[in-house]
């Protein structure tokens, strides 16, 4: 199965902004794509994925989930910016700018690709460096290659990495 594979080292190798890569969801306000899927992406290689997850225990109005790929969520319509969350994280690591809206931003082009195969999303025609790619990939952490969900892939060291950890 083809992921949308996201390589955050090669992305900050280019030396491009951010604000070239360009996205055809067409629900997005003002380009927004490339920049949330990087959010979701840098949020995963630096949360800890808690198995008891104290910012979804801590959300008074269940707004956070834990899926079963592993990955918190968040309701949008329900967070009411309390910021528990970010206070009960252990790690620090929850910051409310940069939790992942998964269900209200990018659709990963998935509909598209289910009509063509071959399809590269625009985000892909348009990454510097190919640092966003439309392959079969598979989950590698030992080359910092993970799994967000079913259908996205990330490259990014961990958190155990930026700690000296391995």
């Amino acid at each position: 199965m083809k992921r949308l594979f996201i390589d955050i080292p090669a992305l900050s190798a280019s030396g491009a902004s951010v604000e070239q890569i360009r996205c055809e969801y067409m629900y997005h306000r003002r380009n927004e794509g490339a920049l949330t899927l990087l959010e979701v992406a840098e949020f995963t290689s630096y949360c800890r994925q808690c198995e008891d997850a104290f910012c979804v225990a801590a959300c008074p109005k269940e707004a956070l989930e834990r899926l079963e790929s592993g990955t918190i969520k968040r309701w949008n319509m329900r967070c009411v910016g309390c910021k528990s969350c970010a206070l009960a994280c252990p790690f620090g690591t929850v910051f409310i700018e940069v939790m992942n809206y998964v269900t209200a931003k990018c659709d990963l082009c998935l509909h598209r690709l289910a009509e063509s195969p071959d399809y590269r999303p625009l985000c892909v025609r348009t990454a510097p460096n190919n640092s966003f790619q439309m392959v079969e990939i598979e989950e590698r952490p030992a080359e910092h290659i993970f799994f967000v969900g079913d259908h996205l892939a990330v490259k990014s060291p961990s958190w155990l990495k930026k700690e000296g950890r391995r």
